[in-house]
């Protein structure tokens, strides 16, 4: 009921709201107990914004045809790829990454908790839409 009234009012607030609780739902329920003390107050407390990326340019938001790769290069991961339609691209704290580590398909997908200030994160232009 809280985000239909939000909707009312400001239907682009109340989707980005919703993508950030989902992120950090994700983080809550999949991530490390070290992920959950570092980043879960923060975003509780909405003094950090989360980002939910998984749609590409030429996948959509078909996570079994994801291309971006993540590659473990010691305690860190390499992520090399594209994502796009990223509601709070550039403003977020934090970004919750799908990317491929295994195989195609559906199998060998990997969710990844990426801060802004991640060497090599950059941002495209911002896509011109209707609606939020």
């Amino acid at each position: 009921l809280i985000f239909e009234a939000l909707a009312r009012a400001d239907p682009a607030f109340s989707s980005f709201i919703s993508i950030h609780n989902m992120a950090a739902s994700m983080i809550d329920r999949f991530g490390s107990d070290e992920q959950r003390q570092r980043f879960l107050p923060k975003l509780t407390s909405m003094d950090w914004l989360a980002s939910y990326c998984l749609t590409e340019p030429g996948s959509g938001s078909d996570a079994a045809a994801l291309k971006t790769r993540a590659v473990k290069t010691g305690d860190d991961y390499v992520l090399n790829g594209a994502k796009q339609f990223i509601s709070g691209a550039g403003d977020s704290d934090l970004y919750v990454v799908m990317a491929r580590t295994g195989g195609d398909g559906p199998k060998g997908i990997s969710t990844l908790v990426v801060p802004k200030d991640a060497p090599g994160l950059s941002f495209g232009a911002n896509e011109h839409k209707m609606g939020w």
